[in-house]
């Protein structure tokens, strides 16, 4: 007879939290970035030797390498109205320059 649970059945009903990597993932992240930090000197020197010949991949394989270490960034939409507020450096500018500049602000502020 089979032992343990049926098959869709837990015995941790609650799992794992989402987006919490397993414990072979944490591990292996911290055994590479490990590598990379104990082996910067020879990395640098690896990759100087590359970019004597081919310095586009000594490039890529940076960027590539640095993958592992930092976060991604990920893109943010901006919605809405964007309020930007300035300065002006009156003693830059001429009247005429100047009161151009209030007649543009004075159209933004009535938008």
């Amino acid at each position: 007879m089979a032992q343990g649970v049926g098959k869709g059945n837990t015995n941790n009903p609650n799992g794992r939290p989402k987006g919490k990597p397993n414990k072979v993932t944490v591990e292996t992240r911290e055994a590479f970035k490990k590598l990379v930090e104990d082996n910067t000197d020879k990395f640098q020197g690896w990759l100087d030797e590359i970019a004597k010949t081919n310095p586009s991949k000594a490039f890529e394989l940076l960027t590539n390498l640095s993958e592992y270490v930092l976060p991604k960034l990920s893109r943010t939409e901006l919605t809405g109205d964007l309020k930007v507020e300035s300065t002006v450096n009156a003693a830059k500018y001429t009247d005429e320059q100047l009161k151009q500049i209030s007649d543009i602000r004075k159209l933004n502020d009535e938008k």
